[in-house]
């Protein structure tokens, strides 16, 4: 037994085309909309400035070279629960001579810089790069 295959004329290949192109542009649509919210773009910056902050500035203040790493374990063990101090909006966009001042007027529209929080937790190992973040938004989108 032989099975023929069914083949499209053109105008059927044009509209299956067109629906594919349809779908896919109404799929990029969305997807650029979810993702250029000011709430997620907010976010992501403040995400993005925080990591920046604890990591090469904050991290680096500990002077962790002065401390053997079991003291520096323990120094870092007593903020694993309670967290370091509180950082505001205005303090990220302050700190290392303003090197993220491009990005203040997108955040200053959107959230108020002294009410917005962010609190970092050291986490074992207490590594430049082992920590979480709470964050405490007071904006408005």
């Amino acid at each position: 037994m032989t099975t023929k295959r069914q083949r499209f004329t053109k105008p059927q290949l044009i509209i299956i085309i067109v629906i594919i192109l349809c779908m896919l542009s109404v799929i990029t649509a969305v997807i650029y909309n979810l993702f250029s919210k000011p709430e997620n773009i907010v976010k992501a910056k403040i995400s993005e400035i925080s990591s920046d902050y604890y990591e090469n500035y904050l991290y680096k203040n500990f002077n962790f070279e002065k401390y053997s790493s079991e003291d520096f374990a323990n120094f870092m063990q007593k903020y694993e629960n309670v967290g370091l101090t509180t950082t505001t909006l205005r303090q990220l966009l302050l700190y290392d001579h303003q090197k993220n001042a491009d990005v203040a007027p997108l955040l200053e529209k959107y959230c108020d810089e002294n009410t917005t929080f962010i609190k970092f937790y050291p986490e074992q190992p207490y590594s430049k790069t082992s920590y979480r973040v709470e964050y405490t938004y007071s904006c408005e989108f």
